[in-house]
């Protein structure tokens, strides 16, 4: 029976909207995931209270679990913190993975892709939902975890940082659930690097309006807290490195995917 572990208890504490799935990480063995395969206790690296932002910029020491049972990868983080639904990951990325509430910064980190090495497999990973723990704690899909490391480990000393997402195709703008043009909400998917900020215009671009990202990964507008009153409007998003990607005539239905013409450079 997979078990839940411990000194992740807290997690249940955290609050956030039941309509999201939060990972809790857990041990195929059954016993601590804090242990590691020689029994003796992982050393995680402490860096409470930082954000981890920079790109490409720092390879952190951690501890890797897994989460899920037997929800394999999609099902794992579908209509999860991260309020991607329906998505579907490139095949040129191995899996995905959690961050820790720590860093959860509103999801700054969805959509983001780390490079994990362990015993010197590397694999890429994109961040789509939250769990407990250190602010270097990964925790895996099980199909993301057994890629790496037999899950009956439980819990293994790694080393990541954040990189680019390898995907060439332009990025997604998907329109929140109960979205319309009385109260805009939109998640940004299939990105290359991380969404710093976006802006919305009713006006064919003349004028924006600044967005607030919830806790759950989608933005909303920031002045109103409500729509456009259009049925459709110009989204306009930035990325960490200033990179930007306008995408035209966007409906505010639903439920609706709109496709840029290109991603982040």
């Amino acid at each position: 029976m997979l078990s839940k572990l411990s000194i992740f208890a807290s997690l249940a504490s955290i609050a956030v909207s039941s309509s999201y799935k939060i990972a809790t990480p857990v041990s195929a063995s059954g016993s601590s995931a804090t242990l590691s395969p020689a029994g003796s206790p992982i050393a995680v690296s402490s860096v409470a209270g930082t954000v981890l932002t920079n790109a490409s910029s720092s390879v952190y020491s951690g501890l890797g679990t897994w989460y899920g049972g037997t929800c394999g990868e999609s099902g794992c983080w579908q209509k999860g913190a991260c309020a991607f639904v329906d998505y579907v990951l490139p095949a040129t990325i191995d899996g995905s993975t959690c961050v820790a509430e720590e860093i959860w910064n509103n999801g700054y980190h969805c959509g983001a892709c780390v490079e994990i090495m362990y015993n010197g497999k590397k694999k890429i990973a994109m961040v789509t939902n939250k769990t407990g723990g250190n602010a270097t704690h990964l925790d895996m899909t099980p199909d993301m975890f057994s890629q790496i490391a037999d899950k009956s480990l439980g819990g293994i000393n790694i080393k990541w940082d954040f990189v680019p997402c390898p995907i060439s195709a332009p990025l997604e703008i998907r329109m929140h659930s109960g979205a319309s043009k009385w109260w805009f909400a939109a998640t940004v998917e299939n990105a290359t690097l991380r969404t710093a900020k976006m802006e919305v215009s009713a006006d064919s671009g003349n004028t924006w309006k600044a967005t607030t990202r919830n806790v759950n990964n989608f933005f909303e507008l920031s002045s109103t807290g409500g729509g456009t009153s259009t049925t459709t409007a110009w989204i306009r998003v930035t990325s960490e490195n200033g990179s930007e990607v306008v995408i035209e005539n966007v409906n505010m239905a639903a439920g609706t995917v709109a496709t840029a013409t290109t991603n982040y450079s």
